[in-house]
């Protein structure tokens, strides 16, 4: 009996035909997404939806990374101009299908080691001030707001990248892309494959690190030792994400204990302040609940 995911024929190497199937016009979907523009963002989705239903990361990202690989040759012909942009891409696909199908690695810590991966890639593609990324940026900056942005300017944006910009982008990019196809799989399989951040937890230690990084980041800040500086952000940056997490994992354990009506207004509420001056104070009550958690348990389990 043939079953969804890598088994057809008892032999665990091959998939179902409903799976590859699924891998394929999920794949074409993704690719289409990536090529619209306005749906760039949410370009991965159809990746989760196909590992998550298929049941196997490996067969989705080679179908998704050979694609890109003819689509870029058969519109391009210049293979040795957009080596950067296909390893990119195909690194992209690689660490999105891991997060959303590996295995023996807890979700938290997946979502960190691939999104500091995708970071170390973004990176390199915009390091130098003439890269494709700056002129890009540069020429749409000025479009918006002329004679404002300077090289000084870019020069900002490139700091701000480096000391964790990059990264929240990632982590931002594969959360986001991971819960809307954990979704799709519920509205169109009606399976539910994951608690949220209800179940999260930050690891166990996790609150030492965030102090040594802060602390490493001022004394290196004192010192002008930029490359330590540099990566002390970073590590600051996950943990302060780590804790934001655990601190919306509480406000929704405890919405989830109130009436419908009142959770309605708590989220309407929330909308409102992220979206206000007090954006800041949001984040940082969020962030201060999560640390709370270390010491005085907020959730039963």
């Amino acid at each position: 009996m043939q079953q969804e995911g890598d088994k057809i024929s008892g032999d665990k190497n091959f998939l179902s035909k409903q799976a590859l199937v699924t891998i394929i016009v999920c794949t074409a979907l993704s690719l289409f997404f990536m090529r619209t523009g306005i749906l760039t963002f949410i370009d991965l989705v159809p990746l989760g939806y196909a590992v998550i239903v298929s049941g196997s990361f490996l067969y989705t990202f080679f179908a998704a990374a050979l694609a890109n690989i003819a689509l870029f040759i058969f519109f391009s012909g210049k293979f040795g101009i957009i080596w950067i942009d296909i390893l990119y891409l195909t690194a992209l696909f690689l660490m999105y299908t891991w997060i959303v199908g590996g295995k023996n690695i807890r979700t938290a810590y997946r979502i960190i080691l691939a999104s500091s991966a995708g970071a170390v890639f973004f990176l390199y593609t915009v390091y130098r001030m003439d890269s494709v990324f700056f002129s890009l940026f540069y020429d749409v900056a000025n479009e918006l707001f002329p004679g404002i942005v300077t090289l000084e300017v870019m020069e900002a944006v490139k700091n701000i990248l480096f000391r964790g910009g990059a990264l929240v982008s990632m982590l931002f990019l594969f959360f986001i892309n991971r819960q809307l196809a954990i979704s799709a799989v519920w509205l169109i399989k009606r399976q539910r494959n994951d608690r949220g951040l209800t179940g999260f937890f930050a690891p166990f230690g996790a609150i030492w690190v965030f102090s040594g990084a802060l602390a490493t980041i001022i004394l290196a800040g004192m010192f002008a030792i930029e490359v330590l500086e540099i990566l002390a952000w970073n590590v600051f940056i996950i943990c302060a994400i780590i804790y934001l997490a655990q601190g919306a994992g509480i406000l929704i354990h405890f919405l989830a204990l109130r009436s419908p009506a009142f959770r309605i207004c708590s989220i309407i509420l929330l909308i409102v302040l992220l979206f206000s001056p007090l954006t800041i104070v949001v984040i940082a009550a969020l962030l201060l609940l999560g640390i709370i958690e270390n010491w005085r348990p907020l959730r039963r389990t």
